[in-house]
């Protein structure tokens, strides 16, 4: 029997999650001694599995909303805002986790494991922001549609959406990879994220100005999003003030929570 649109996308969508967890699973497996290493020498590390495990679940948890609210339409689309919106949390959840790993073992490792594992998490950063970069297209094109009336032709929209994103990741892949050392990636990290959080807030402040992705409330996204740019800002400052410290990581993730239950208010409509 042949599976449905809905069914394949729903197989998918469950293979790509089992892969992710066994790649995550493996990863923590392979690290465990100096997990426990770090639970008997530093304090605090208890504090910080608490406070990110709650923002992954919170995360697990907007990401599977939006994934039933999409599954829930009469029909899917890979261009519709639930999925796009759904697909930038299910890559910040695992994300997360990686970071997790990344506070309980980095201080183990040499320079050059580091910059290997940088890299890891830079690529997981690029395809996290794609998806809201290529909603954010759409709002761009309706401006421009009076000027350009190919636009108007959707097939052809979602082409060129697709383009600029292919050529958008590829470039910041490419400056990734070609990276020498981790003084060149932490250079790299705000001119990545900085740029997109700020190009995100804008889209959604846009689109309410607009009345468009009536399925969301942007007036409320563009707050979240706007406050997710400054704690983005927060985060590397308060780095240097506590050092990697379990404090200066607990601080940052209580602030990333609040703000990802007010982009989460933002989502929620019924």
């Amino acid at each position: 029997m042949e599976l449905s649109k809905k069914g394949r996308y729903k197989l998918s969508l469950f293979i790509c999650l089992i892969l992710a967890i066994a790649g995550i699973v493996i990863l923590y497996y392979l690290n465990f001694s100096l997990i426990i290493q770090t639970f008997e020498d530093y304090e605090g590390a208890f504090e910080v599995v608490l406070i990110i495990s709650i923002r992954i679940i919170i995360l697990s948890i907007t990401a599977y909303y939006l994934f039933h609210k999409w599954f829930k339409q009469e029909a899917q689309y890979l261009s519709d805002i639930p999925f796009l919106l759904a697909l930038f949390f299910l890559i910040l959840t695992f994300g997360k986790a990686i970071d997790l790993l990344w506070d309980l073992t980095f201080y183990t490792f040499n320079d050059s494991v580091v910059l290997l594992f940088l890299k890891f998490r830079f690529f997981i950063i690029i395809f996290e922001v794609a998806p809201l970069i290529y909603l954010g297209l759409e709002i761009i094109f309706f401006r421009l549609e009076d000027r350009f009336q190919k636009l108007k032709d959707k097939k052809y929209m979602n082409k060129l959406r697709m383009s600029i994103i292919l050529i958008v990741v590829g470039i910041e892949s490419f400056v990734v990879i070609m990276a020498p050392n981790i003084t060149t990636m932490g250079m790299l990290l705000p001119s990545i994220v900085i740029p997109s959080l700020i190009g995100i807030v804008y889209i959604f402040y846009l689109a309410y100005r607009l009345n468009r992705l009536t399925v969301v409330k942007p007036g409320i996204l563009t707050l979240g999003f706007l406050l997710y740019l400054f704690s983005s800002i927060f985060r590397p400052v308060m780095q240097n003030i506590l050092g990697e410290e379990a404090s200066y990581i607990i601080i940052t993730e209580l602030v990333d929570i609040f703000v990802f239950l007010i982009i989460f208010f933002g989502l929620y409509k019924k």
